[in-house]
């Protein structure tokens, strides 16, 4: 089938979706989108064909005003900025883009992409609540992002800087992340992932609504552990803490100026030193008591001898 075909078969199911939400195919209409972008690679090498498709992009896309829903707009955005990057060589086939980059608040494309379309798929209601066409968008921005943005590093984002994200960013780093690092990093004790899950983060993002709980679920990064698990896992993060501190003079000397780590260096010792505080009078007393009964026997035993 030509691409020209696929295209038009795209906006025509973008229009069932605007107006017949209940009989969109998703899995035809992702079908349709990965059958158009398999070609724009093969366009590099034909320059008329490239230049024919992009005036037929144009065409369709100006049909329809690209805000007229959601899904149009985060489908031709993100398509045509993958047409522009991958079949567009020389500026002659790019006129769609251009057109479509204009419409942006945001010119560059990373910063758009981070800004208001990842914003736009974390929205309530976003593609009348079509999770799976949610997660794929999501993982087609994403996938744009990790090719021409900056690089994911295993250790580029600590919790705290999780943490001040926003909801959209946080699902946005999380996919970028599963797409480089693997999709088995809650395994990983050292990973982002499993240190958000110890202290219970993606349970707090699961309560927020069903769209991040349908994501954490799909990443199985819900699973569910007794509370004699999370004790276990508390009391080891604490001991390799500990053990790792007295590990050095130096080292001890630095954590011990930061307030969470004295903490649990001194509570300890405070506790223990109580503890020895009652402990040994009170041993004392049992041990000076038990002396004196077996004085008072002897006494009495030696007094009967005596008398005899």
């Amino acid at each position: 089938m030509d691409i020209k075909t696929y295209i038009e078969d795209l906006f025509k199911y973008i229009d069932a979706f605007e107006n017949r939400a209940a009989d969109f195919d998703t899995e035809a209409f992702l079908q349709t989108y990965n059958g158009i972008y398999a070609v724009f690679q093969a366009m590099r090498e034909d320059r008329d064909k490239a230049i024919g498709v992009d005036q037929f992009f144009l065409e369709w896309i100006k049909k329809t005003p690209l805000n007229s829903s959601d899904l149009r707009q985060l489908v031709t955005q993100v398509l045509i900025t993958y047409f522009e990057s991958e079949a567009d060589i020389d500026g002659q086939s790019n006129k769609s883009y251009q057109y479509c980059r204009d419409l942006r608040p945001t010119k560059r494309d990373i910063s758009y992409f981070e800004s208001s379309l990842v914003p736009q798929l974390f929205k309530d209601g976003s593609l009348n609540n079509n999770y799976r066409l949610n997660l794929f968008l999501l993982k087609e921005i994403c996938r744009y992002v990790n090719r021409f943005g900056a690089s994911v590093q295993a250790a580029s984002l600590s919790p705290e800087d999780f943490g001040a994200l926003n909801d959209a960013m946080k699902f946005m780093e999380l996919m970028r992340r599963r797409m480089v690092l693997g999709e088995t990093l809650l395994s990983d004790r050292g990973s982002l992932e499993f240190h958000l899950q110890g202290v219970g983060a993606f349970g707090k993002l699961a309560r927020k609504n069903k769209l991040h709980e349908f994501y954490l679920k799909e990443w199985n990064y819900l699973r569910q552990t007794s509370r004699w698990a999370r004790f276990k896992q508390a009391v080891g993060q604490a001991w390799g803490k500990l053990r790792g501190a007295f590990a050095s003079g130096r080292y001890l000397r630095l954590v011990l100026t930061q307030r969470p780590m004295a903490y649990l260096v001194y509570t300890p010792l405070i506790l223990f030193w109580i503890l020895m505080a009652v402990y040994v009078p009170l041993t004392w007393k049992s041990y000076a008591g038990h002396k004196l009964e077996e004085f008072q026997n002897k006494a009495a035993t030696f007094q009967s001898g005596s008398g005899r």
